[in-house]
């Protein structure tokens, strides 16, 4: 699920009228998700890779894709697909599509999350849709490139010889979802610090294993850049960036200076009568010649071996050729259960946004009945339930079970994670900062324990600190779950800075609530009511937006007083200080200056120790001259303070443990 950055870019030529009076933008495409829509070739691409779709499915992809937000009637819908004069089973026939439309963007009718059905009225988009015409498109592949599928896309495929795709299908997604387990545990070894080194992985070339096997071009390359991006001392470029070499033989010195990259990993693979031959070759840029290759062989249908040598080559001789030194390969979680694993994997592909993040729940839930063992899925149900808890409806059952996936987590590895989200969110700073500072003297170079530091340094109001974890962060692991690091950016006035981070999830809720939260700062209206808006369309009816939107629509005193009540009571915010410090910022934005301070002080007392934040927070302008603010200002020193003074007895503790270990 990671990554939001949409794949390559196409040549588009004009074009009119589909069916019956529907007129599509000439030269469009249409980015949701991680989906592309080229609506002048009829193609639909997903992550880089092209997903089969049928003509009308894909027409009234466009048509919503053109009205995103709008409800788009069946009879709209009829007359778009079907001329006046045709006979047809229409209501059949449309569900029928519809259907197939919904496979194949992987979208569910009980928890959509791009296509909403409005209950005798029609059709709606639901997410965010960005439309590129053809001036803006720039570079891409030719009109002519043919992209390979995936397994994530072939469960919506007609196969075209059963028992062959079949097989073909099964081990691919088999390998890709052993490259989901490669990164979980190549996750505990990520350095923090700026790389020096940058590597480009090129998509392989298929060199005679004929059409069955050419998806593996992409998916190989694909698996590699996800798990070398968890690898120490080595920056990865995103497979957006290369996947546009895959369409024409290329010079990869040439492609490392153009990417302003000193590594470029190139392959290629073929087919004898037994085997499927892959062969690697790493070119150092500047020395412009191969310092690294090699060779694997396995049989066609033993793709999970495959990724097994490659996780053995790229640890043991392919990174030590850099000399980055430190990770191992057999260490790996291995599953079990290939269903289990198909859920699995495409439980990592749903957006966390509440409604979809349900669905994901219950792939996870039956990955786990079938295979009980598999580590990485216990932390996915974990998290998943943690968003529940944190943006959904799911209330305390769902912190429970978050907590009980994490239990059994650290049963099946004891080297998991800590889990710090929750106990900081408690207001238990001090053990927080305990339990993350241990983990992390064993393992210093674990980025996500460095995110969960910055996490700890937020709350205690430690802004400049928290940011400079983040940003070793993010040049280590650009991942959508360390968007939140946008946070203390905010607070402290970066908001460009902020952008970076809100960018690793720019298309969900969260992301546009973090936006909202930047143009109240900025007084820019507009932006604010959109924000809002979009952020609701997704399933985040946060109290504090809600209010923004009445406050600047011009609500009544009624209506802002019945908003300003429900936010007192709201049991989503009394489970996050920052949550409440947030409520209290737009508040006084909305001139609820005694509402404000309430809600002021229950995040202090909620140990959210918003020194200096408050100092700087433009929102809280019309309270700051208030007694009762300059009270809450010391409450929020002195929780710094206690937190400050704990750390200074805990680090030599820490230092002197690492000395003996």
């Amino acid at each position: 699920m990671a990554d939001s950055t949409p794949g390559p870019c196409y040549d588009f030529a004009r074009f009119g009228v589909w069916g019956m009076g529907v007129q599509v933008s000439s030269g469009a495409l249409f980015q949701f998700g991680l989906f592309e829509a080229d609506a002048t070739h009829r193609t639909l691409i997903y992550k880089g890779v092209r997903v089969k779709i049928q003509d009308k499915p894909f027409q009234v992809l466009i048509l919503l894709l053109e009205n995103p937000g709008k409800i788009i009637t069946r009879e709209e819908l009829r007359r778009a697909l079907w001329p006046e004069g045709t006979y047809v089973d229409f209501d059949g026939s449309l569900n029928v599509n519809l259907k197939k439309l919904r496979a194949a963007i992987d979208d569910d009718f009980e928890n959509p999350r791009f296509i909403e059905t409005v209950p005798r009225q029609g059709y709606r988009f639901i997410a965010p849709v960005s439309v590129i015409q053809h001036d803006e498109i720039e570079g891409g592949l030719p009109k002519n490139a043919s992209l390979p599928m995936t397994a994530e896309t072939s469960s919506a495929v007609p196969s075209r010889k059963a028992t062959p795709w079949f097989t073909i299908a099964v081990a691919a997604l088999v390998l890709l979802s052993a490259g989901a387990g490669w990164a979980y545990f190549l996750r505990g070894h990520s350095v923090v610090h700026a790389a020096p080194k940058v590597i480009a992985v090129l998509p392989f070339s298929n060199q005679g294993a004929g059409p069955d096997f050419d998806y593996l071009r992409y998916a190989i390359a694909d698996d590699l850049v996800t798990d070398l991006t968890h690898a120490s001392s080595i920056s990865v470029l995103p497979f957006s960036a290369t996947s546009k070499y895959g369409a024409q033989p290329a010079d990869p010195v040439e492609i490392g200076t153009e990417l302003r990259a000193t590594h470029v990993l190139a392959g290629r693979f073929r087919r004898d009568q037994n085997n499927l031959r892959v062969h690697l070759e790493l070119v150092d840029v500047a020395q412009s010649k191969a310092v690294w290759s090699d060779e694997l062989t396995i049989a066609p249908q033993e793709l999970i071996a495959l990724h097994q040598k490659l996780a053995a080559s790229a640890t043991q001789s392919l990174l030590p050729a850099m000399n980055i030194l430190g990770a191992a390969a057999n260490d790996i979680p291995l599953p079990k259960n290939e269903r289990a694993f198909d859920l699995f994997l495409h439980s990592t592909m749903v957006s966390l946004d509440p409604g979809p993040n349900q669905m994901a729940i219950k792939k996870l839930d039956q990955s786990i009945a079938l295979d009980g063992s598999y580590a990485p899925a216990w932390h996915q149900l974990a998290w998943r339930h943690y968003i529940d808890y944190q943006y959904g409806t799911g209330g305390q059952s769902a912190k429970a079970r978050s907590l009980a996936a994490y239990a059994r987590e650290r049963e099946l590895d004891p080297n998991a994670e800590p889990w710090i989200s929750l106990r900081v969110e408690q207001g238990d700073l001090q053990g927080a900062y305990d339990e993350v500072s241990d983990f992390m003297r064993r393992h210093p170079q674990n980025s996500s324990l460095h995110f969960g530091v910055s996490y700890v340094l937020r709350y205690a109001g430690l802004l400049d600190e928290s940011r400079k974890e983040c940003e070793a962060v993010l040049a280590a692991d650009a991942v959508h779950g360390f968007r939140s690091c946008a946070t203390p950016f905010i607070l402290s006035g970066d908001y460009t800075g902020a952008q970076k981070f809100i960018d690793l999830d720019k298309s969900s809720g969260v992301a546009a609530l973090m936006r909202m939260e930047i143009a109240l700062r900025t007084q820019n209206t507009s932006a604010a009511l959109a924000e809002a808006a979009t952020a609701a369309k997704m399933g985040y009816h946060r109290v504090n937006a809600e209010l923004a939107q009445a406050f600047l629509g011009h609500a009544s005193d009624g209506e802002l007083r019945k908003i300003v009540g429900e936010m007192e009571v709201d049991p989503v915010s009394s489970q996050d200080p920052e949550l409440l410090y947030e409520n209290a910022a737009t508040l006084a934005f909305c001139q609820q200056q005694d509402a404000a301070l309430r809600q002021l002080k229950r995040a202090i007392d909620g140990n959210y120790c918003s020194y200096p934040a408050m100092d700087e927070d433009p929102l809280f302008d019309s309270i700051r001259q208030r007694p009762e603010f300059t009270a809450l200002r010391q409450s929020a020193i002195r929780c710094q303070e206690r937190f400050q003074a704990h750390r200074q007895q805990v680090n030599p503790t820490l230092r002197a443990q690492g000395q003996a270990d």
